[in-house]
């Protein structure tokens, strides 16, 4: 057995890879939520030099894009999750506001299908501290929005409207703030957040409904098999003649998120767990 402590690192890391390629059909939870940790790592480390590169060539843009991207072709690839996209002419080349509902942190890796160009992404504060994920979503001019203090909260908001303008960018948000973790075809109540975004920066509002995929992924279960989910953008809701005010942002994203769970529930297959 000496001869295997001669072998240098990369050939153990080669041996894992080839391992885990030949094994992906087979293997079976934890094998998946293992690989699409990796992958997820494997993107972000890409994201960091990414961040610290792409910009210099004037591509700054592209930086979330292909990470996103680059996580659903290789997490796809490892764990058998694929997705189906329906409305892809609605993504628009100028500037928007993207909300999509939550699940779960596969979310992560399908909303990678589906994913602009040009695109910030809106998460919670404490993301911005985690490990890799956070470096890489700070080099790459993530917005990190506070929930728990309301007025830094809104004062962030207010950034993004402007930086839409001035950058000329997109942005993604979740806005029901947490994952569903729901084996229902449901959606939380929205937060505000992204509709007075919308709203102040005088661009669309677009829609991205991720189906229901508890017949896919349950942490609950235990449960992880490959798969496929779909997807629907819907058409953009212009915000143009919309007031800032409570009342206009509460009837705007009532209305958001009636379509958006009348497609989800659309697109969604029926349930396991029901």
């Amino acid at each position: 057995m000496d001869y295997l402590r001669q072998l240098p690192a990369y050939a153990y890391i080669s041996g894992l890879l080839v391992f885990a390629v030949l094994y992906r059909k087979y293997g079976g939870y934890r094998f998946r939520c293992l690989m699409s940790i990796l992958m997820m790592l494997t993107m972000a480390t890409y994201g960091m030099l990414a961040g610290l590169t792409l910009p210099i060539f004037g591509k700054a843009g592209l930086i979330n894009y292909t990470v996103a991207r680059g996580f659903y072709y290789l997490g796809g690839f490892f764990t058998g999750v694929k997705c189906t996209v329906m409305g892809q002419e609605n993504i628009l080349q100028s500037p928007a506001v993207y909300v999509c509902n939550h699940q779960s942190s596969l979310d992560i890796l399908v909303m990678g299908a589906v994913y602009p160009k040009n695109t910030s992404i809106v998460a919670k504060k404490e993301i911005k501290y985690y490990p890799f994920l956070g470096w890489f979503m700070t080099l790459s001019n993530a917005i990190f929005l506070d929930r728990k203090n309301r007025t830094d909260a809104v004062k962030q908001a207010k950034q993004a409207s402007d930086n839409i303008h001035k950058k000329k960018i997109s942005v993604w948000l979740f806005p029901e703030g947490t994952r569903g973790h729901s084996s229902k075809v449901d959606l939380l109540p929205f937060k505000k957040g992204a509709f007075h975004m919308a709203v102040q920066a005088r661009v669309p509002i677009i829609p991205v409904v991720i189906a229901n995929y508890n017949d896919v992924y349950s942490s609950k279960a235990k449960r992880f098999i490959p798969g496929n989910v779909n997807i629907k953008v819907l058409p953009p809701v212009l915000t143009n003649d919309i007031k800032d005010d409570s009342a206009s942002i509460e009837k705007l994203s009532l209305r958001v998120r009636e379509n958006m769970l009348t497609a989800l529930r659309d697109i969604s297959p029926p349930s396991k767990d029901e």
